[in-house]
């Protein structure tokens, strides 16, 4: 019988070499600045409660009386009347907190920029008055909507809705669908961070890895919308919103409806 023990174990070459992988440089841009996008969108919607303030008024009132300072500084045929509305937006701007300012002025920075370049011309044109005119309206109308989401939460916007009689039908869709951006950008921000984690090397196909990613993120939209459509049905839902308490009038209220009455009365005695 042969005896394996004073015989040396040798090992293959192969297995004694070292090897050493250097994958290949690959720019990362796409996905780092999808990444960064989806998550700076994210982090703007913001529709959890605490957004409304201690002496807040109403958000059906917050929405009315907006919707009628954007149409008397549209409507308005003197300036001077555009200048007393940017004054006043800009005071109430600040009383918000330096990132609440931050966020609306960025929105705003954007919508004015915008305008100035397409009405520049009217300034060689010799009507640069339309271009002073034009912006600071703009500057007036995207501010207070800023200032509208900032200082109400989405979902008593929404819900606030129906006190104007819009239908059901359509303040379902609008909540469903703000709701279940953030949702999806999560998702989507998630399968965009485990791409980049387990891409190794240099990939040529990166128009495969996005539809990829669309693809998951239809999938997976799919599978949400049954899960709630069987869990409105679980829970006896109609598809009509009611309201659980009754707003009841209060000082804030009170001091909105003088403040657009002014407004309104102001309005009429420059334009008459």
């Amino acid at each position: 019988m042969k005896d394996y023990k004073n015989e040396e174990a040798m090992l293959p070459d192969w297995m004694c070499s070292q090897e050493k992988y250097v994958p290949s440089e690959d720019k990362e841009a796409f996905l780092t600045k999808s990444t960064k996008s989806i998550l700076s969108v994210l982090a703007k919607m913001q529709f959890h409660e605490g957004k409304d303030g201690r002496f807040s008024a109403t958000p059906s009132l917050k929405l009315f009386y907006t919707l009628i300072y954007i149409i008397l500084t549209a409507c308005s045929g003197n300036y001077l009347f555009t200048l007393i509305m940017c004054v006043a937006v800009t005071v109430r701007l600040a009383f918000f907190s330096a990132k609440s300012i931050r966020q609306i002025l960025r929105g705003t920075a954007g919508a004015v920029l915008v305008s100035a370049l397409i009405l520049l011309p009217s300034v060689f044109m010799g009507t640069p008055q339309t271009l002073m005119n034009v912006t600071s309206r703009v500057y007036v109308s995207v501010t207070l909507i800023g200032i509208l989401s900032a200082g109400t939460s989405w979902n008593k916007l929404t819900g606030s809705m129906r006190t104007f009689r819009l239908p059901s039908i359509f303040v379902f869709t609008l909540d469903i669908t703000l709701k279940y951006i953030s949702v999806l950008g999560e998702m989507c921000a998630d399968i965009l961070t485990s791409v980049r984690l387990r891409s190794v090397g240099k990939n040529p196909q990166k128009a495969k890895a996005l539809s990829g990613v669309l693809g998951i993120s239809f999938l997976k939209s799919g599978e949400m919308a049954e899960e709630m459509h069987a869990a409105m049905c679980c829970r006896g839902f109609t598809g009509e919103y009611k309201k659980n308490r009754r707003y009841k009038l209060c000082a804030a209220d009170i001091f909105c409806t003088v403040i657009m009455s002014g407004c309104m009365a102001l309005f009429w005695y420059l334009n008459r």
